[in-house]
């Protein structure tokens, strides 16, 4: 039997002769659940010094997701808005940017191709996560041309702030 962790990976029970008790099944999730726990902490500990850009024009927003980051060990510079994010990205890196759909000046998806065509490097390119109002029915489409890895929907719930954090960290996992 395979049973899914949080964190997405498989792990394998291997199918008893006899019936375990609904206490040993506890025991296997709870073995599972830990290891999950383990596996999450360790991908938290590498995130921590990691820089994300939030371009936001909320401020309330803004500083929910600061404060946030913040507890994680994780830097955040914040900008509201799109010409501002252009010129610092011009000569500063970060490891991560969550964009607004939105902003009083352009468009995310706009701010994402601008700012990986002045990209020297394209490797080099951190990823970009869009944070929008509302689910499209092209939004994977939408996603795909403007090189944007994911989206999150507003209100943002810290729980995916962190989700995002755990998959697009960029550092080695040693």
């Amino acid at each position: 039997m395979e049973v899914r962790g949080q964190d997405g990976c498989y792990f394998y029970i291997r199918p008893q002769e006899e019936e375990k008790s609904i206490e040993e099944y506890g025991e296997c999730l709870k073995m599972l659940k830990e290891n999950s726990i383990r596996q999450e902490e360790k991908y938290l500990a590498i995130a921590k010094g990691m820089k994300v850009l939030i371009i936001e024009d909320n401020i309330a927003c803004q500083k929910l997701i600061s404060a946030y980051l913040k507890t994680m060990g994780i830097k955040s510079i914040s900008m509201r808005s799109g010409g501002e994010a252009i010129k610092y990205m011009q000569s500063e890196t970060c490891d991560l940017v969550l964009v607004d759909q939105i902003l009083p000046d352009m468009e995310g998806t706009d701010i994402v191709k601008m700012l990986r065509k002045k990209s020297a490097l394209e490797d080099s390119f951190p990823p970009v996560i869009m944070m929008v109002s509302y689910e499209r029915s092209d939004m994977e489409k939408l996603l795909k041309e403007s090189g944007i890895l994911d989206y999150m929907i507003k209100p943002i719930d810290i729980r995916e702030i962190k989700r995002v954090i755990l998959t697009y960290q960029r550092k080695e996992t040693g």
